[in-house]
């Protein structure tokens, strides 16, 4: 056994040369060993009196000489008492860890509250603001470049910039930054970067092969104008990587902005096109405009993207990290900085053989030889260097301080390093006191690492994005890489801790000689509170990659940070009031519940139905992590958690759902392991509110076709047992009313009659049963809306009141709903839906504006509900990363709506009070989706406790528009079944294939028609019940499909086409033709039609939003749902006259822009903003 002690006890860092140091010089001391053979060899004077020391001749008697002797004699020997108690207290000094072989054992230490986070406190005042874009740059600096936001033309530019990004990936990132803000100030075109080969690396990695070119370009397109190659009319490229004459070369490191203006834009207007190299931090940070700065943020974080496969990749690696164990756990990355040229090139010494250090000593003298020189003067320097913290920590170290940090022995640790010095023996130490360390090659198997290693880079990448999104991060040693993980995190929004080692300290404590373990684990921590990627102010000469704080963040007022944590504690208040985790017992009196419209997240838009036990696991862990201190407290699990994911099943497949003994529908176990064994979701909703989350499950009306024909006893859950009435066992067939299936599942469930005791034994059974697992929410669909069973709910509604466990109640869909409909209902519920499915399209955005409106002014939103209120819900947010409509498996993509449309859609759902259950993947959630539910003004909006009403805004076209042409056209759409105009579909024989075409109301146009790309059945009575792909009237090659995916009717008004689909999605292979002319979708219960109208190209208009918020502010929302920017107005006189109670004569208001961020100062009579297409503004006004 061997101990540790401080790296320099007993002296061996003060006084060791880099040559001497060896490993009897090492923190790893080892036990006391002693020479025998050389303990006897003295001097040849060691036989000599000690007195012959002291006097001329000792055979002369002398008292002088006598007292002299005994006075050295006594200091002597009280010396040499002092040098023996300090050398023993030496020797005894703490140990701090003990090492055994290559096993380092260190006392216990107990985890921190705040280990793996940041406090919430100290992480609330700065959001991301990079993407917010002023009105121009040209009044920080002297150019010509004028006001632009938008992207100019060829011929407006002052000329091209060519750069060579150099060095490292992290390192080209940064200059790729750095080109388009360089471009950006002298209004030039920038010519995509190349790559430049580094020395190191020795990769030849193009722009494309790492980067999402197409992003990149599109998402600037506002900002600078961007192209891939070097403009044709320049026919010798070579010059741009040769010549002196198209290369400016004398940019000095640090340049400010005002040096591109004066020194290099006059030569880019001579010769209209020029390289700028070398480019390596070309740009300053504190003598830019502040714009130039958020640009550089804006590149950085939101327009460079790595390519799909390299992102999919990393997240696989994470979710491979964070379920190692077999239950979501948190995990650390560690970026070990510790290969053989970084060592050298630190000149700092390290622990090691002599002849590790003579192999080094060489290296060093071989690669930097004038550094080198003979080697005498290194060590000093090498002591300098470790006491100012400028040598990186050596594995063993970070181990012995991630110790003292209080991470346990079983810590997941993700390794980015390159192969580190010493090998396996160096890095032994630090893998034996947390074996859980693992690299990217030991979590994927070579072939899934094939594809990437032809590039270095993409490797590099994939370190990168898994370090991004750990949930601690730790560096060894500065460098890019680090710098660029920590900026992110922080821009991120503080709340991932990024540790960065004080190594200045750490290196005096490790060489503290008389420091124990416990006063060591005091140091650590206390230095290290303030060292985890918090926010800190930034300085002149700050680094904006590492702290992109005050350009790139937006502050808070002290003000504003209260509201918004007084907010966030009132929903936290709400959530606790309903947090009851009791047994099933009845109970009759309940808090009240859904007093602010419910958060949460649902798994349908991200997994369709075949989510499993793992993927909703990890995403409630995510949303307990990142959503929740925003709200987000229900976790949702969405329809057919009960099928089994076989071939064959799909959504209305028959006979693959899992049912136990009394009809019931419980968990697929294949799916759900933890259900095994009559469990349910019981052990899930266990963990779920361990996360301190609150747990739901979708379910469909009544009862399932498998258990009608199975026939299934019915449980009598107050006597135990089979139902039993009339002297005889009830059975599902007994209750169950085929006849009334859901119209978009017909093979799937039907009505259960309640008017028999039987049907609401089988009712009451479910939701008690629902009760035991711990479920806390649930999504009753197919029973409202064209499905409408007011039966159904109302018993529902009665069951769940007698329940001590609070369980909110949804319904879901509402397609056809209305206010007249949802007039009985509303009262019975917490939420329901009154729009069909909600996609990512525009279409689909826009048609909520009027159904918002209609529930507005019946005044339903936040009405009585059930044992608390109830709110329309406008659907789940399809925002992020999804799903493909009506498929199970993809293909998945990246939300179509655009930014501007994504915040009309947030804006819309948050100013009607809608509740808001997010949809995209949170094990993706990239920072553009994460800023915008996390917008800490919603919890303004959505708790407002005021009114809300649809106001009068005017409008004003900022730019030309399209003629407004009125036309007559024909436009494929959905509507209910109910609606006798859908009968006028008829089928006519075409050559070897049957055509069904519509014939009615064609008002001279050609009749519409669809085939199937197989023969059909010769007879129209053949065809019925008969599903098939139905496809556009078009050439064999056709590859879409009539869809009936989104269960949302579509309408004349929407003015577009959005009825077709890839072929491969399962919704459009369901379509039935009936005798009546009717061409049924099994999917949506929909009917498809064609409708004749006149449609004005170019004119949507406009529509605009007012509410009174909680302390008497105002919220002002103007939509723009033209195809062309348009500047909105509205009126403080006409806010007056929907906004009972409301004065405005007199007096003033102060008014903010939400989304940019913009002070609008004091406001008298009008509000007035430019609104991107499709996009809106959000105000929030302060009247005095």
């Amino acid at each position: 056994m061997v101990e540790l002690r401080h790296s320099s006890s007993l002296g061996a860092r003060a006084s060791s040369s880099p040559m001497k140091r060896d490993e009897d010089a090492s923190p790893l001391i080892h036990g006391s060993t002693h020479d025998d053979d050389h303990r006897h060899h003295f001097s040849r004077d060691r036989d000599r009196p000690f007195c012959s020391f002291l006097s001329d001749d000792p055979r002369v008697f002398s008292p002088l000489n006598s007292k002299i002797s005994l006075i050295l004699i006594s200091v002597f020997v009280i010396v040499g008492l002092i040098s023996a108690f300090s050398i023993f207290d030496r020797l005894n000094a703490p140990y701090l860890c003990k090492k055994d072989g290559i096993v380092l054992h260190c006392p216990h230490v107990k985890e921190a509250p705040s280990l793996w986070e940041n406090p919430v406190s100290a992480t609330t005042s700065w959001k991301p603001c990079a993407e917010r874009r002023d009105d121009g740059i040209s009044v920080y600096i002297s150019t010509d470049i004028g006001n632009r936001s938008y992207l100019p033309p060829e011929n407006e530019t002052n000329g091209y910039i060519f750069i060579h990004a150099e060095g490292g990936l992290n390192q080209q990132r940064i200059a790729i930054c750095n080109a388009v803000a360089v471009a950006k100030i002298m209004n030039a075109t920038l010519i995509l970067p190349v790559l430049k080969q580094d020395q190191i690396w020795k990769d030849q990695t193009k722009f494309e092969d790492i980067f999402d070119v197409d992003h990149f370009i599109d998402y600037l397109k506002n900002d600078v104008r961007i192209v891939r190659d070097i403009p044709e009319w320049f026919t010798d490229k070579s010059e741009l990587f040769t010549s002196i004459r198209r290369t400016v070369k004398n940019i000095p490191k640090y340049a400010p902005a005002q040096f591109y203006i004066d020194n290099v834009l006059p030569r880019i207007k001579e010769k209209k096109i020029m390289a700028l190299k070398p480019f390596v931090d070309r740009l300053g940070y504190d003598n830019v405009p502040p714009e130039v700065n958020r640009l550089r943020c804006r590149v950085n974080y939101h327009a460079l993207k790595f390519l799909p496969e390299i992102e999919e990749m990393s997240d696989l690696l994470v979710s491979r990290m964070r379920n190692r164990t077999g239950i979501s756990n948190p995990f650390m990355a560690l970026h070990l900085r510790f290969e053989k040229g970084m060592v050298g090139l630190s000149f700092c010494d390290f622990v090691g053989t002599r002849d590790e250090k003579d192999r080094m000593a060489e290296y060093r003298k071989k690669e930097w030889p004038r550094r080198y020189k003979n080697g005498s003067h290194l060590w000093q320097l090498a002591l300098q260097k470790r006491k100012e913290g400028r040598c990186p920590l050596e594995p063993e170290e970070v181990a012995v301080i991630l110790r003292a940090m209080g991470y346990p022995k079983e810590t997941q640790i993700y390794v980015a390093s390159g192969q580190v010095y010493g090998g396996q023996n160096r890095i032994a130490p630090l893998k034996n006191m947390f074996p859980s360390l693992v690299t990217k090659e030991e979590l994927a198997t070579k072939e899934e690492l094939d594809g990437f290693r032809k590039h270095v880079t993409s490797l590099a990448a994939l370190d990168f994005l898994v370090c991004l999104k750990s949930d601690v991060f730790v560096m060894t040693h500065g460098g890019n890489f680090a710098k660029l993980i920590i900026g992110a995190r922080r821009y991120m929004g503080h709340r991932h801790k990024s540790i960065k080692p004080d190594k200045g300290l750490m290196s005096k404590s490790f060489g503290d000689p008389y420091m124990g373990w416990a006063t060591f684990v005091e140091d650590v921590v206390v230095t290290h509170q303030t060292r985890t990627g918090l926010p800190e102010e930034t300085f002149p000469n700050y680094d904006l990659w590492e702290n992109p704080l005050t350009p790139c963040t937006q502050q808070f007022s002290l003000q504003d940070k209260k509201d918004e944590q007084l907010m966030l504690v009132e929903i936290s208040k709400e959530i606790e009031k309903t947090s009851s985790y009791k047994t099933h017992v009845r109970v009759s009196s309940q808090p009240e519940r859904a007093s602010f419209p419910p958060r949460g997240w649902n798994s349908y838009d991200s997994f369709c139905w075949i989510v499993s036990e793992e993927d909703f696991l990890q995403s409630a862990e995510i949303i307990s992590h990142r959503l929740k201190p925003y709200g987000y407290e229900y976790a949702v699990i969405d329809y057919l958690w009960y099928r089994r994911d076989v071939p064959g099943a799909s959504t209305d497949s028959r006979g693959f759902d899992v049912i136990d003994e009394w009809g019931r529908l419980i968990p697929d176990p294949v799916r759900w392991p933890s259900s095994k064994g009559g469990r349910g979701f019981t052990e899930i909703a266990k963990k779920v509110h361990g996360m301190g989350l609150k747990f739901g499950i979708h379910i469909m009306r009544g009862l399932s076709r498998q258990a009608y024909d199975a026939n299934t006893p019915i449980l009598d859950t107050t006597k135990g047992g089979a139902y039993e009435e009339s002297g005889r066992r009830w059975r599902a067939k007994d209750i169950g009313i085929k006849e009334r299936s859901c119209a978009w599942m017909p093979h799937g469930f039907m009505s259960v009659n309640t008017k028999l005791g039987a049907g609401r034994a089988f009712l009451r059974s479910l939701y008690e049963q629902y009760a035991e697992w711990g479920v806390d929410f649930v999504k009753h669909d197919c029973v409202f809306g064209d499905d409408l069973d007011v039966d159904e709910i109302t018993f529902v509604s009665e069951v769940l009141q007698k329940l001590d466990r609070p369980m909110l109640y949804s319904l879901s869909p509402g397609t056809s709903a209305s206010p007249t409909i949802a007039k009985d209902i509303s009262g019975l519920v917490n939420m329901y839906r009154v729009t069909g499915d909600d996609w990512d399209t525009w279409g689909d955005v826009a048609a909520h504006f009027d159904v918002a409106r209609d529930f507005a002014a019946a005044n339903k939103i936040g009405a009585k509900g059930l044992l608390g209120r109830s709110w329309p819900d406008l659907d789940m947010l399809p925002l992020g990363w999804l799903t493909d409509p009506g498929s199970n498996r993809g293909p998945y993509r990246m939300c179509n709506l655009n930014l501007d449309e994504q915040k009309t859609q947030m804006t819309l759902w948050a100013m009607v009070r809608s509740p808001l259950m997010f949809g995209g993947d949170v094990r993706k959630l990239d920072e553009t989706t994460y800023s915008l539910i996390t917008n800490p003004f919603f919890p303004y909006v959505t708790g407002m406790k005021g009114s809300i009403h649809k106001t009068m805004a005017h409008s004003q076209r900022s730019r030309k528009c399209l003629n407004e042409v009125a036309s007559r056209t024909q436009f494929l759409g959905l509507t209910s079944c109910n609606n006798p105009k859908v009968n006028g579909w008829l089928v006519e024989a075409l050559d070897d294939l049957d055509q069904i075409c519509w014939k009615e109301n064609l008002r001279s146009h050609e009749p519409l028609c669809l085939y199937k790309r197989k023969p059909l059945l010769a007879s129209d009575e053949q065809l019925i019940y008969n599903q098939g792909e139905l496809h556009l009237l078009a050439s064999d090659g056709m590859e879409f499909c009539l869809d009936a995916s989104s269960r949302q009717k579509r309408t004349s008004k929407e003015l577009k086409s959005s009825s077709f689909s890839p072929c491969r999605s399962d919704a459009n292979q369901m379509w039935e033709l009936n005798n009546n002319g009717s061409l049924i979708s099994s999917y949506s219960g929909l009917c498809a039609t064609v409708n004749s109208i006149d449609a004005n190209v170019g004119s949507s208009g406009v529509r605009s939003w007012i509410a009174t918020g909680r302390k008497g502010e105002i919220y002002v929302a103007l939509f723009n749902l033209n195809s062309v920017k348009t500047v909105i107005s509205a009126k403080t006189s006409d806010m007056a006259k929907v906004l009972p109670g409301r004065n405005f004569n007199g007096t003033s208001c102060h008014g903010r822009e939400v989304w940019s961020g913009k002070d609008f100062g004091k406001i008298e009579d009008l509000i007035s903003m430019e609104v991107e297409v499709h996009g809106c503004a959000l105000f929030v006004l302060n009247c005095a």
